[in-house]
Formats: structure tokens, C-alpha cells, sequence
């Protein structure tokens, strides 16, 4: 007979389980489950509007079309642990995501991890650029070194989506964050980087030509203004024989993404303001690449709606929309849609 209310008890919590189980209110749309740890790489997954990437965080996209393929390098958000020294001490695994048609995608996997780069620390692997040339393709990223400064490292692939294996050494002749490398038409390099500095790569990828060079981007009152001056991520584009030089500025609230033109790679340039508003709990770090002969405006955006339970920590992803220029090559304002 007990045996029997022992069986009886337990079908009935079990059923009481279920009853609460099934009454309790689905997610929120916008909230973002962490499958990292259960994904299989390659993972393929549709575009199912912004964020782009949900399946993990994936930020500072930079992203570049070769051989008919669109590629869009990532950084990688993971939870603050104890002691750490910010949000963004344990950023870390470059992840790199492809398409042929904007709908369907595949993340890669990871291509390059802080345990990798024998001359840094773990974690601090902040936002990389990439860049291909005579059949090699190269990873730039920026990273702290044992002596805690910030360094430009560089990792190396015969596949756009690696593994990259770094060199052994930082870049001799740069520090900072934001690495962004440029290739011009007739093949010369350019390595762009904070604090708005430019300098000439060597045909081998991985040293300077030159001594690094001050970006004249705008008047000099306006470097003086703190809504409107360079804060981070440099980059560069060509558009019809026109220099684009890009950047973001966090401080503005309204808008966060600026650019000015010239005729030349190093300017001096000419300051047009703003093309793009400030995003949703992020820092915008932009890149503009064409593709299928549309053009397109990479950024991130982060806030705790798009956090799964119990995150604790920054958590950015990566979003796309369409950048539209005028007749005289200015650029319109972008449309955010996330």
C-alpha cells in the first residue's frame, strides 16, 4: 500500500511540474538563447532580420566580398567572470560568417583564440580586420601583450575561413585597437588603426613601409569637439575614385557614425559629418562593403534585451542594413532597422 501512495505521489508532482511548465509566457522575440556550447561548426542559419547573429555574440563586423562571397570577421562578448577588468577583459575567439545571397549564412567557428598568440594575454582579443592578397588571407586584431600594452598582431591563412595561425610577434611601428587594413586598386597596402593613423604595409603583409602618419580628417576646431571628433574604428572605402574615411564617435547620442572624403589614402580629407545614428547600447564600429551591386552598412548593437537569462556581462551583435549614396557621392543617412 505505500509503495502504491509513493507511485501515486510522484505521477501527481510530475504532473504538476508539466502544468507549470506549460502555463509559463514564452521569451521575449528579442531575447537571444546562448546555443554556444551545443553548436556544431559550420553552423548554417537564415537571416531572419537584425541581429544578424543570435546564436551567439559576434560584434565590430568587418566584412569584405571576395570571389563572390561575402565574409564578416566578429569579435566575440562572453560573460564577466570574477576580478575581471571589465566587460571587456574577456572578449575573445574571432569568429567568421559567410554568405553568397545575404538569406542563408554559415558561422565558420572559431579561427583564432588568445591561446593561440604566444606573445599575449588571454582574453583582450578586441575588434580585427582582414584582408587578402596573392592568395593569402591575413588577420589583423588587436591585443595586449605580457607587458599589458596594446599591440597589432597578425595571424595568417590560405582560407578565408581558417584557421589563421599567428606569426609569433605584434606588428613593430603601431599600437592601439581597431586595426583596419585597406587595399588600394593597383594592390598597395594600408593599415588604418586609433588614434586616426595611417601607414603603408610591405608587400609581405606584416611590417610597415613607412612611420605611421596623423589622419587630417576634419578642421581643427572640430577635433576639439567631443561629439564629433574620432573616438575609434577607423576605416576606409572606395567608392568611384573617392576616399572614404569612416569612424565613430559614442559620445554623440544622436549619431555615432561619420565620415569624410578625399582624393587620396592618407587625405587630407574633407569632413561631411554624419551618416549613420547612434545604435541601441553599442558603439556602432561600422564597416561598409558592396556586394551583388548593393552596398551595405555593418554594425553592432547590444542591451539587455537581446541578452539570454542571467547574462552578466556586455553582449554585442552584429546587424546590416542598406547604404544609399547621393549623385554628388555624399553619403545618406542609413536606416537602422532592428
Amino acid at each position: 500500500m505505500k509503495f502504491l501512495i509513493r507511485v501515486v505521489f510522484i505521477v501527481m508532482v510530475f504532473l504538476f511540474l508539466g502544468l507549470i511548465h506549460c502555463t509559463e509566457k514564452p521569451k521575449s522575440a528579442n531575447v537571444v538563447s546562448d546555443k554556444t556550447s551545443i553548436v556544431k561548426y559550420p553552423y548554417k542559419f537564415k537571416f531572419e532580420g537584425n541581429p544578424l547573429v543570435r546564436h551567439h555574440a559576434a560584434g565590430d563586423p568587418d566584412a569584405h566580398v571576395w570571389d563572390g562571397t561575402m565574409y564578416v570577421y566578429c569579435s566575440q562578448d562572453h560573460q564577466k567572470r570574477p576580478k575581471d577588468d571589465g566587460n571587456y577583459a574577456v572578449m575573445d575567439g574571432y569568429h567568421v560568417f559567410s554568405t553568397t545571397d545575404m538569406n542563408n549564412w554559415i558561422d565558420h567557428g572559431e579561427i583564432l583564440h588568445s591561446r593561440d598568440v604566444s606573445w599575449g594575454v588571454e582574453g583582450y582579443m578586441w575588434a580585427p580586420g582582414a584582408a587578402r592578397k596573392d592568395g593569402k588571407y591575413y588577420l589583423y586584431f588587436p591585443h595586449k601583450d605580457k607587458e599589458n600594452n596594446w599591440r597589432i598582431g597578425v595571424a595568417i591563412s590560405d582560407s578565408p575561413t581558417g584557421k589563421f595561425k599567428d606569426i609569433g610577434h605584434p606588428i613593430e611601428g603601431i599600437g592601439g585597437i581597431d586595426p583596419m587594413v585597406f587595399i588600394d586598386d593597383d594592390g598597395q597596402a594600408y593599415i588604418y588603426n586609433n588614434t586616426a593613423i595611417v601607414a603603408k604595409l610591405k608587400p609581405n603583409m606584416i611590417e610597415l613601409a613607412e612611420k605611421v602618419q596623423k589622419i587630417e580628417y576634419a578642421p581643427k576646431e572640430l577635433l576639439k569637439d567631443e561629439q564629433l571628433k574620432f573616438n575609434e574604428g577607423s576605416y576606409m572605402h572606395k567608392k568611384d575614385g573617392i576616399y572614404y574615411y569612416s569612424y565613430t564617435n559614442w559620445h554623440n547620442m544622436v549619431h555615432q557614425g561619420f565620415y569624410a572624403i578625399s582624393d587620396n589614402p592618407y587625405g587630407p580629407f574633407e569632413w561631411k559629418g554624419a551618416m549613420a545614428p547612434a545604435q541601441k547600447g553599442a558603439q556602432d564600429h561600422h564597416s561598409i562593403v558592396e556586394f551583388q551591386e548593393k552596398w551595405y552598412y555593418f554594425y553592432h548593437i547590444a542591451g539587455n534585451g537581446f541578452k539570454p537569462k542571467n547574462w552578466n556581462g556586455e553582449r554585442r551583435l552584429t546587424c546590416f542594413d542598406r547604404l544609399y549614396y547621393n549623385k554628388d557621392g555624399t553619403i545618406k543617412m542609413v536606416k537602422q532597422n532592428y
